[in-house]
């Protein structure tokens, strides 16, 4: 054996089998969070107040008023203008990735104030959404969805994540799947 070839033999056990099992090590412990960006991210939090929910908005709105916080919950109903948005949601505690959780029907709504028009399809009736935005001092009265005029806590939109609805798992085939490469039908999980 040549002293080079005894050289690159040293230099890839030293070398490239650490550099592999570091690759290894480092793909398998991110875990899938790779493949999950963030909501929002570094620069649209800045500022953001993550310890104020839903809940503090709808009581202490006048002592929050001109702070930056993040909420969440479902569209209930949205007026469009030539200048701006009015969306109507419940609002709903967040996960740890800031996506809504179910609505809590005894909270209230919030209005959300969007400075440009928004696209209806894209905030449909139902659509679970979270925004970064500022509160503001005063309530706005609006008409709600059922035509009655309400004052509502009002948040001015700053950056807008939309959530893709549940995906709802249809139920199990009754009928046997005979799966190719087995020998005898299976029942499908």
């Amino acid at each position: 054996m040549t002293r080079s070839a005894d050289f690159r033999d040293r230099w890839r056990k030293a070398i490239l089998a650490p550099l592999l099992l570091w690759l290894l090590l480092s793909s398998s412990l991110s875990g899938c969070d790779i493949f999950n960006p963030p909501t929002f991210t570094r620069h649209q939090l800045a500022g953001v107040d993550m310890t104020v929910d839903y809940s503090q908005i709808l009581s202490n709105h006048r002592d929050l008023a001109g702070q930056k916080v993040v909420v969440g919950g479902q569209v209930v109903h949205l007026e469009n203008h030539t200048t701006r948005a009015y969306v109507e949601i419940a609002p709903s505690p967040l996960d740890r990735i800031l996506r809504p959780k179910s609505p809590d029907p005894s909270a209230g709504h919030l209005l959300l104030v969007f400075p440009y028009p928004v696209d209806p399809s894209a905030l449909r009736d139902g659509v679970r959404i979270t925004v970064t935005g500022t509160v503001r001092r005063m309530k706005r009265p609006s008409r709600t969805a059922e035509g009655v005029t309400r004052r509502f806590v009002t948040v001015d939109v700053a950056d807008l994540h939309t959530w893709l609805p549940p995906t709802q798992l249809i139920e199990t085939s009754p009928f046997p799947v005979m799966t190719p490469g087995f020998t005898g039908p299976y029942q499908t999980p």
